[in-house]
């Protein structure tokens, strides 16, 4: 799918254009994220391994800070400490599962903001004037 085909004929500043653009971007990001291209192309084997060993070790550094990031003294049932100490065992059980998962989150998390900024500030509501006696 290209960039073309990702937009839908609407007019520019619509909100159909505007949330077309965040979703190109988005298919961007994840394209970025996961390593995977949106058009398929061919890439030299050496350097299909080393984005493969480079995302495996960023996604265990990401884990490791987020351990050090945790909580001081949490109790059995925190459930940071419980998503830590997951995250930490499946680091060291399945890498590639870790991976993808890590890349889902990134785009979970990038698709969660970019919508944050497309919802408009609440408008406060006028209190309705009530008839005098």
């Amino acid at each position: 799918m290209t960039e073309r085909d990702e937009v839908p004929a609407s007019r520019p500043g619509s909100a159909t254009a505007t949330q077309a653009s965040v979703l190109a971007q988005l298919n961007r990001h994840i394209a970025t994220v996961s390593g995977q291209p949106l058009a398929a192309r061919t890439e030299l084997r050496s350097a299909q391994a080393f984005r493969d060993t480079w995302e495996r070790l960023h996604a265990e550094d990401e884990v490791q800070q987020a351990v050090q990031r945790g909580p001081e003294n949490p109790g059995p049932l925190n459930p940071h400490r419980l998503v830590l100490r997951t995250l930490g065992l499946l680091s060291e059980l399945s890498p590639d599962y870790l991976r993808r998962f890590m890349a889902h989150t990134d785009a979970l998390l990038w698709l969660d903001e970019a919508s944050a900024r497309l919802k408009p500030a609440p408008a406060v509501k006028a209190r309705k004037a009530r008839p005098k006696p």
